[in-house]
């Protein structure tokens, strides 16, 4: 079996992009690739990115006309030469000079040049065909550059075409090359067979595109290792978004060192629960501020504790008053802080530690959970 693809195996996401990045090499490094090209995205962060992912992998890449603009050395080897069941494939591969490397706003530039496809190929395909019995090119220059291509250079052959969405389920001749159209963003895999005499001479080809559904079963170790990867990146995305609201909350406050903990119920929880804070309105949490102001215990810092939101940690000398969008014993006194919502059920449960927090020997010595609890439901 020959495994190849076409390049742009690097993603072009913002967030996690080293996590995603270094997954897909060392998957397709793991699943047994023989080699892939260099492709618009793989430049994306540009050259050293590209480096720095490909070199964490062993992943063979191939290029024959992406050069490294500050020694003006090619990015990777031109070819490699793979040995099938005896029969020995050199396999290189293009990028369409005419199209611009467009790179992420960070990066200044992609620091690589590209020469034109057929200058290259016409100087390395004599090179090659003397180590292989076949030539495959990696074609990163879409359906129509490729088939142009094929016909302008003798010597070519295997297509397989890249930065190309649509695709082909069976094999087809452009210029006496074979041409194979899998498609892109690793929906579909090509399952194409060769057959070959006993000189190793090309008799047939034939061959489909399989799409990657769930009618494919996966591999066991791969699906695994797949779902921990997703689980880190999702855990990673919460911190940042927790992060970011805490940093957005202390932009809007104008305050130096301001260590606001949560949002409030009218600044958010009521956007998508609001029959359960219309009930809430009329449960004794609700009111719990209005009890000390009852009582003239409004500014007492040992009350406020436990008669508003978020304020376990209050200072006992009375240094910091509680903002007015806090208190009353809201949603996340007991559900926990809005930028900790998440929506796979591990959010908002609520136990008897979370209770007993305030509703403690001293303050609270007749408390029962099952009487207690009826009062505030909502």
């Amino acid at each position: 079996m020959l495994l190849v693809d076409a390049g742009s195996f690097l993603t072009r996401k913002e967030f996690a992009r080293e996590m995603v990045d270094e997954l897909s090499v060392r998957a397709m490094k793991e699943m047994g690739y023989a080699a892939t090209t260099i492709g618009y995205s793989d430049l994306y962060m540009g050259v050293d990115y590209f480096r720095e992912r490909v070199a964490e992998s062993g992943l063979t890449v191939v290029s024959a006309n992406v050069y490294d603009e500050s020694t003006g050395e090619r990015v990777v080897e031109p070819y490699a030469v793979v040995n099938v069941a005896g029969v020995k494939f050199g396999i290189t591969g293009v990028l369409d000079h005419n199209t611009p490397v467009r790179t992420h706003r960070k990066v200044e530039t992609s620091g690589v040049g590209v020469t034109p496809p057929d200058e290259e190929l016409e100087k390395l395909l004599p090179e090659i065909r003397k180590k292989a019995d076949y030539v495959v090119l990696l074609s990163h220059l879409g359906l129509k550059l490729s088939k142009e291509l094929a016909e302008r250079i003798p010597g070519i052959d295997f297509v397989v075409v890249g930065n190309q969405s649509g695709k082909s389920s069976k094999p087809f001749e452009v210029g006496g090359a074979v041409f194979l159209q899998p498609g892109t963003r690793g929906q579909n895999i090509a399952d194409y067979r060769l057959t070959f005499d006993g000189k190793g001479d090309l008799e047939s080809y034939d061959g489909t595109v399989v799409a990657l559904d769930e009618k494919v079963p996966g591999d066991a170790a791969m699906a695994l290792e797949l779902k921990e990867h997703k689980l880190a990146v999702d855990e990673l995305n919460k911190q940042r978004a927790a992060e970011l609201a805490k940093k957005r909350r202390a932009e809007a406050a104008g305050v130096a060192g301001f260590e606001e903990t949560c949002l409030g119920v009218d600044a958010s929880c009521v956007r998508c629960h609001r029959e359960q804070y219309d009930k809430w309105k009329e449960t004794p949490h609700a009111h719990a501020f209005e009890t000390l102001e009852a009582k003239v215990q409004s500014t007492n810092p040992q009350c406020l504790r436990c008669h508003t939101t978020c304020q376990l940690d209050l200072p006992l000398d009375g240094s910091v008053s509680v903002p007015e969008g806090l208190r009353g014993v809201q949603c996340e006194a007991c559900h926990g802080m809005g930028t900790s919502h998440a929506r796979d059920g591990s959010y908002g449960a609520i136990r008897v530690e979370t209770c007993l927090a305030c509703h403690d020997k001293e303050n609270s010595p007749n408390f029962s959970l099952a009487t207690y609890l009826p009062k505030v439901m909502h």
